[in-house]
């Protein structure tokens, strides 16, 4: 059976939340962005982009899971703050699931 998540998706419409995103990368969100946000974070294990700690609460790495039992890749994209890290993934998670890549 589909669910509204499964059922979602991502249009024209959308880009309008991509500057509140951008403007707030950490909660809480307003509903239609937050809608957004569950839908682009649902996906499938192996390959979806997170971010690990390389210094606690100083450095942190954009990385790929690679499915269970196996560790996350790097993917070379290094920061130096949570939020800076999640706009990295906000954009590579919407090139995934759009095909249009986002300027900084």
């Amino acid at each position: 059976m589909a669910t509204t998540l499964t059922r979602y998706r991502i249009g024209p419409e959308d880009k309008a939340l991509i500057a509140a995103f951008r403007a707030k990368p950490i909660g809480p969100h307003a509903p239609a962005l937050q809608r957004l946000l569950n839908r682009m974070r649902g996906e499938d294990i192996e390959g979806k982009h997170v971010l690990i700690s390389l210094k606690p609460h100083r450095e942190w790495e954009v990385a790929a899971l690679q499915g269970r039992g196996r560790p996350p890749k790097g993917l070379g994209i290094r920061v130096t703050s949570v939020k800076d890290g999640e706009w990295e993934i906000f954009k590579l998670r919407w090139f995934r699931q759009t095909g249009e890549r986002l300027e900084n």
